[in-house]
Parts: C-alpha cells; structure tokens; sequence
C-alpha cells in the first residue's frame, strides 16, 4: 500500500488514537462504571475528551496515567540474624571471664544492681540492669529450664 507525502506513519498515530469507554476499559482491566464513576469524581482517573457529546480516552493519556500508578516492587530485606549476640556476651570476648561471671552471678540469684556493680569494679565496663536482664532472659534462663528438665543420673551431685 503506498502512502502519500505528509501523511504520518499508521505506528505514530496509535498513540494519539482516542479510545471509547468500552475499549479505554478493557485497555486498564477496569468496568465501565469505574471509568464512569472516575470520570464524575474530581481528580481521578485517566484524561479524557469530550468530542460531540461522546466520551473519548487519548491512549498516551491512558498510558501515562498506568505509569503513574505503576509502584515498583520493594528491595528484599535482609533475613534478621539466627543468632544477635547480647552486649554481655560482645564484652566477655573483649574481657575474658567476664561472661561466666556474669552467668554465675545471675544463677546464683544476686541481684542486677550488684552484678553491675561488680563487673565496673572488676573490668571497668558499665552495664545496665536492662542488659542484664536481657542476658538472663535470652541466656541463662533457658539453661537452666534445660537443666531442670534433663533427669538426674545417680552418683552426680
């Protein structure tokens, strides 16, 4: 098929072709009466032309209004670590024995603000009730349930 001058290409005119509402609908997956509805609604819905009375959808007025609304899909987190370390335990690999000091103390029941008290005398670190409290709740607490559940075997003490 020859084309005469001045006459732009069929491939640009599709962009600037103007939709009826059943075909602007089905082009955004939508009823009729959403485009309807969105048509009566301030601010909603994609830009559209009224040509003798009829209601017409630019498709470059469609396709912005999808780009528009297009969300891209968020980064994937990072998995949280199996295992975080308590501040206890970050300062029993900087002071060695500090750890099983602190574990100690709390199996024996002596309370948080002399543990604290303790460990500033000894290696000069503070440490707040809440830190020890977090390691006994994470730590020392679930040993012992352990121990308390593990039947005795005679002749241990």
């Amino acid at each position: 098929m020859k084309r005469e001058k001045g006459l732009p290409d069929p491939i640009d005119l599709q962009e600037e072709r103007l939709l009826r509402p059943p075909d602007a609908a089905q082009f955004l997956s939508v009823s009729e009466n959403t485009l309807k509805w969105w048509r009566n609604s301030a601010h909603r819905g994609p830009s559209f032309v009224r040509v003798e009375g009829g209601i017409r959808y630019p498709v470059q007025a469609l396709r912005r209004y999808l780009a528009a609304r297009t969300v891209r899909a968020p980064k994937p987190r990072k998995a949280a670590p199996f295992y975080r370390r308590t501040r206890i335990e970050e300062l029993g690999e900087k002071h060695p024995g500090l750890r099983n000091f602190v574990e100690k103390q709390q199996h024996r029941r002596v309370p948080h603000p002399q543990i604290a008290a303790a460990v500033l005398e000894k290696w000069g670190e503070v440490v707040s009730e809440q830190v020890l409290s977090n390691f006994y709740r994470l730590r020392v607490w679930p040993k012992e349930c352990n121990e308390a559940r593990e039947p005795k075997v005679k002749g241990e003490s």
